[in-house]
Formats: structure tokens, sequence, C-alpha cells
């Protein structure tokens, strides 16, 4: 049997693939049948041999096939490699990146079960991390789950691990825990930054960056990410009628994202967000012309921002 497994949820990819090897190995008491191959540098006829090989000492085998996405001499042979596998070996074939008009993709779509991992929305998460939470022996709040959302942001990576030590801290998690032991990632920052320039407060703005350039961020790195908020944000504005999931698709957002910005759109006015995001753009020219270095360019867009979006709402 063939598996093909993609998308760009690496975590649930990554979470699957480790649970069927637990299972093969539960299943067959030992890991003499389980072979892992680096698809980027095995030739055609090494791959051949791996999946065509008879089980030696066990009864079947699994074999776990990864990245054979830049692996150009395999392409065009992977249909007649597929076709052949024997019945006592479980293939599966995991992709993280892959294009979808290739041959590659083509010949692996033709797997017996293909499973596209795509990114949680706001609802799965919860679900995702309420029930982390029990495996680990914990209970979560559902307005903590949520909190550690804002604050973490939608990487099941590092919500994997927030977990684990908030777990360990306090098996009964609260809003009060996950605000003590969790750090505001980069994109909450922003988000809440932006939030406070759009809304005309100057203070809290200038705070809030003051505070990232305390962390060590780059200067142009918080401009890329100011520019990128205020898009999602003008993007959900300017097409309220699609849902949660259709922009996310439109825009390439995640889920998480695309509901955050449907949310947060409404607070804000059109005009303000696009005069906005033309000043982070003019800032990003002064900056790349040299008529002013970061430090100073951005945090004066910041206070300007600010300064115009309490001017308007006057």
């Amino acid at each position: 049997m063939t598996f093909f497994f993609y998308g760009p949820n690496t975590y649930a990819l990554r979470q699957q693939v480790l649970q069927m090897m637990a299972a093969y190995e539960a299943k067959t008491g030992s890991d003499i049948g389980l072979e892992r191959v680096d698809g980027a540098g095995v030739k055609p006829r090494e791959l051949v041999a791996t999946l065509q090989a008879a089980p030696f000492l066990a009864t079947s085998r699994l074999v776990v096939v990864d990245g054979l996405a830049n692996n150009k001499a395999i392409s065009e042979k992977l249909a007649d490699m597929l076709s052949a596998v024997p019945s006592s070996t479980v293939a599966v074939f995991v992709e993280r990146e892959i294009d979808q008009r290739t041959a590659l993709f083509k010949a692996l779509s033709r797997a017996d079960k293909v499973v596209k991992f795509e990114p949680l929305s706001g609802s799965q998460l919860i679900a995702w991390i309420q029930t982390e939470v029990t495996k680990l022996g914990g209970r979560i709040e559902r307005s903590a789950a949520q909190e550690l959302l804002n604050l973490a942001g939608d990487d099941q990576w590092r919500l994997a691990g927030e977990l684990s030590k908030l777990v360990n801290y306090d098996a009964q998690i609260t809003v009060e825990t996950v605000r003590r032991l969790v750090t505001a990632s980069i994109d909450q920052s922003v988000f809440d930054m932006v939030e406070a320039m759009t809304a005309g407060r100057s203070d809290a703005a200038l705070r809030g960056y003051r505070r990232l350039i305390a962390n060590k961020e780059n200067e142009l790195y918080i401009l890329t990410m100011i520019q990128w908020q205020l898009r999602n944000l003008l993007l959900a504005k300017t097409a309220p009628s699609l849902t949660q999931a259709e922009l996310a698709k439109a825009v390439g957002m995640s889920p998480y994202v695309a509901g955050k910005m449907l949310s947060a759109h409404r607070r804000h006015n059109e005009t303000t967000l696009k005069n906005a995001y033309q000043t982070a753009a003019e800032c990003e020219f002064d900056i790349k012309s040299g008529r002013l270095k970061p430090e100073a360019a951005v945090e004066q867009l910041v206070y300007q921002v600010a300064a115009a979006s309490k001017l308007s709402q006057a």
C-alpha cells in the first residue's frame, strides 16, 4: 500500500508519520522492517531496491520516503515504482512543499491514499490544544487556550512546546498562567502595535515598538511585519463578504490569521488603513534610498501613523 502526505501543516504531517512508525513497531515488536529514505539524495535504482525488497526477519515493511521533490532523477520513473510496491510493504511519501504541476506530484497523487495537511483554523486549534493538554495529563480552560493563541500564534510547533511547559508548571492551565509563562510572538506584538497605531494610541504604539527593539528585533523586519499586518487588514476590509476559509485561500494567509483579520478590520477605517500602508511604503523607500536610518525611520512611522489616525478620528 502507498501513502502520499503533503501540505503546509508540517507539525500535523510529522505527527502522522511518527504515529504510523510507532504503530508499526508496536505491531511487529521491533523496528527491523522500518526504513527511512532521504528522498533528496536517493538514486532511482536505490529507491527501487528499497521499495521492492522482501521483509527480513519480519512479515512486513514500512518505508518512509521524505523529500523527493528536488530529486529530478526520480520524477519520471516514480509511477512505475509505485505500481511495483509489493503487498508486504507500506510506502509513505512525504513532501512539505511540492509544485502540483510536476510529474512527481501527479505520480504521487495516484498513491492508494493521499492526504493534504492544511493549517488549522481558530476553532480547530482550540480543540487541538484541549486534546493535547489532556494527553499531557493536564486541563485547560477554553479562555486560556484562546489566550495562548493570542500570544503564541498558530504555529503548532511552538504551541506544542508551550503546552508542555505550561502543564509541567501547573496541570490546571488558566489565563493567568498563560500570561505569566508565555511570551507574545513577534506577529502578535506587531499586530497589537498596529492596532494601537491605527487607533491613534501613539503612547501604546511607541511602547510596543520600543519593547520589540529591547528584545533585539531588527528594525527592517519590524517594518516588514507592519506592512504585512496592514496589508492583511486592508484585504479583509475590502473583501468583507469572504469567509475565513475563502480569505485565507484567496490571499495566502493561514485560516487563523484570516480569522483575526476579519474580526479586526471592523475596528478600522479603510482610508486610515490605506494611508497607513502608504506611509509604511514611503518609510521603506526612505530607508533604502539612504534618506533615513532604519532605527529613526520606523519609530517615526509608528508615531506618524498613530498621530494621523487620531486626527482622522477627531
